[in-house]
């Protein structure tokens, strides 16, 4: 048999587990489930992998106080006992799961076994979410926008669409948007927000030009035919350019016979 002797104290924040619940935890928070004891007999303390897995993660005796017994070797380093808890140490992804304490009495007095299951989920925080523009309203009739995040466990992403004096007004869910460049009638300004159970972030606002590749196109367009006639005009002669004056507004008139 092989005894690790562990010297474990409380450092940065610390997660405590309870029994009968779902915990939500940080990846590399420090996570402290109670031991659960009674009267003054001497006890062991077994902690298990109960799900997805079955498996003992190690064994205590409290008059060794100090000493672990058969350490499961993905936790060799990273599980101790201080104060009364199991900690578990820097948590990862991979330890959502559920677990047991189970807490076996030997004295003068025969106690039945003392049992206690909790849930723990392991998150990564959210990153802050990315944006990019894959369309836009100059070479399609809608305007797409795309939201990621590079680091985050269970991410739920969802888009929000603001005035532009910031006031909500409506929210999407997903990571695309897509914007009608006819329909939409107002400049607004948008923003993606990825979250999961223990963070969230928020992406920097987005503002996007309504503008279809139409109205442009044709307000150049009324120019080129505005100006060539407007040089045109300045190049007729004064007399027949009151002569089409005089008979546009005075047809069928004598006034504007030519002499």
């Amino acid at each position: 048999m092989q005894v690790f002797v562990f010297c474990f104290f409380l450092c940065g924040e610390a997660l405590n587990v309870r029994p009968d619940t779902i915990n939500n935890a940080i990846v590399g928070e420090q996570a402290l489930f109670p031991i659960q004891h009674q009267g003054s007999d001497q006890y062991d303390v077994t902690f298990r992998s109960k799900s997805p897995v079955s498996f003992r993660i190690f064994t205590w005796k409290s008059n060794y106080l100090e000493e672990l017994h058969i350490v499961h070797p993905l936790y060799k380093h990273r599980v101790g006992i201080h104060r009364g808890f199991v900690m578990l140490n820097d948590v990862q992804v991979d330890d959502t799961g559920e677990y047991e304490i189970h807490i076996d009495y030997y004295g003068t007095e025969l106690k039945n076994r003392d049992e206690s299951t909790f849930r723990m989920q392991v998150f990564e925080p959210v990153s802050q979410p990315e944006t990019a523009i894959l369309s836009n309203c100059e070479s399609s009739s809608n305007i797409t926008l795309n939201c990621s995040v590079s680091n985050g466990t269970n991410v739920m992403i969802h888009w929000e669409k603001l005035s532009l004096s910031g006031v909500l007004n409506e929210t999407y869910d997903g990571t695309l948007l897509v914007i009608d460049c006819v329909t939409e009638e107002e400049q607004h300004v948008y923003r993606c927000i990825a979250e999961n159970p223990i963070s969230n972030a928020t992406s920097d606002r987005v503002t996007v030009s309504l503008y279809s590749g139409a109205k442009p196109k044709g307000k150049i367009q009324s120019l080129m035919v505005l100006v060539p006639l407007g040089l045109a005009v300045l190049a007729v002669p004064v007399p027949i350019l009151a002569y089409l004056l005089c008979s546009t507004f005075f047809k069928g008139s004598t006034m504007c016979m030519r002499k």
